[in-house]
């Protein structure tokens, strides 16, 4: 029996924020929030080991989102009046969506079901356990979606990050965080193209924000081009792409390992 996955209207929403998420989480992996019993993990791993790819997966995936549970206030101590709350919830389901996805043995095995798990185990680091709506199995093409807008922003970031350093420091390079960005732009602009009927979803109109974003970005790196030693690539001229446009059914992940087809530089 599949799991019962969905995406409801405001799924996205966490994206008018998710430069500041982005931060939590690479701010809980490498110098956040302890765990304060760490066995409970272990002893997780042990239990749903089957579920997961290995042991140190499970464990690893356990760890992970307590860290981040635990760095977000509002889900931390039940700040429902917060408001940042539903949005925090609604990124914290997606990461829990990201991680587990990745690592679960298969797709059986549910989202939901193996955080409940996690959240039981780990008790003692969870004192307030989450509503039970605010956790559930996100649509595959929908989290497929997400995880393209999440990779354009954390390039995106640290873009901007190099940008904004002090010119009398050398620059690093832009250029693999830029190539970066096309190639997660060019997947996202083939499923917003007009012929796939998907200019007015809520992912596309994600992408125009990042779009703004972006071109914003390129000219104050403009202003400050004499510092770089190479260049940042403006998303209107990512490599030219010829798409086969003959009509394909099917869903967006069952199109995923066509894109080195579909794509090719001219």
């Amino acid at each position: 029996m599949g799991c019962d996955d969905k995406i409801e209207s405001d799924s996205y929403d966490f994206f008018e924020d998710i430069e500041n998420y982005i931060n939590k989480v690479n701010s809980a992996q490498n110098n956040g929030a302890t765990i304060d019993n760490p066995s409970d993990c272990d002893n997780f791993s042990t239990s749903s080991q089957s579920k997961f790819t290995n042991s140190t997966i499970a464990k690893n995936t356990c760890v992970e989102l307590v860290k981040l549970y635990k760095s977000i206030n509002s889900l931390k101590e039940m700040l429902t009046g917060n408001p940042n709350y539903k949005n925090d919830c609604r990124f914290f389901n997606y990461w829990v969506n990201f991680k587990i996805t990745k690592s679960r043995s298969n797709e059986y095995h549910c989202v939901s079901d193996l955080y409940n798990a996690i959240e039981s185990q780990c008790y003692i680091d969870f004192p307030n356990r989450l509503d039970v709506s605010v956790i559930y199995d996100i649509k595959k093409d929908d989290l497929y979606k997400m995880n393209i807008l999440y990779n354009l922003y954390e390039n995106y970031i640290k873009l901007k990050n190099i940008i904004d350093t002090d010119s009398r420091l050398e620059k690093q390079s832009l250029l693999p965080h830029s190539t970066a960005c096309c190639t997660d732009y060019i997947e996202a602009k083939y499923i917003c193209n007009g012929g796939n009927n998907n200019n007015s979803s809520t992912f596309c109109k994600k992408l125009g924000t990042f779009e703004s974003k972006y071109e914003q970005l390129y000219q104050k790196f403009n202003e400050k081009t004499s510092e770089f030693s190479d260049d940042l690539i403006k998303l209107s001229e990512c490599p030219n792409t010829k798409i086969i446009t003959t009509a394909v059914t099917g869903s967006i992940i069952g199109l995923i390992p066509l894109f080195g087809v579909l794509y090719k530089v001219s």
